[in-house]
């Protein structure tokens, strides 16, 4: 039997944003935050959005920001998607939180890209 893949959507919305953001669990990795909430659905799905802190004035360097996260998602979309059960949806939305001191590009990359591998490994979608 062929494993079902789930299909991933980007999250859009300020009403799904605050919805994930408030109700659903929170995990941490310096420099990005995941807020993760699950709810049955017919069909499985992820849903995932990204966002930076407005401590970080330009607009420029916010969009920057969310491309090396999604980027980093990317490369680690299996794992999130592992943890999909049959019949959920699951929503994440990935938050920048670095501060207002911004690091080089690479070592910034390389920072969200660790970020994102330790919640891979860290959520649980239970």
């Amino acid at each position: 039997m062929p494993l079902l893949q789930p299909s991933i959507k980007t999250l859009s919305g300020f009403g799904s944003f605050t919805r994930v953001i408030t109700h659903g669990k929170k995990y941490e990795r310096k420099p990005i935050k995941a807020f993760v909430y699950s709810s049955p659905s017919k069909q499985m799905g992820l849903h995932v959005g990204f966002a930076v802190t407005r401590e970080i004035r330009k607009a420029t360097q916010r969009n920057l920001l969310k491309r090396l996260m999604k980027e980093a998602f990317r490369a680690r979309r299996e794992d999130f998607c592992g943890r999909i059960d049959t019949g959920m949806l699951l929503e994440i939305v990935f938050l920048y939180n670095g501060g207002t001191r911004i690091p080089r590009k690479k070592v910034r990359f390389v920072s969200i890209n660790q970020a994102l591998t330790d919640l891979s490994s860290t959520i649980n979608t239970v």
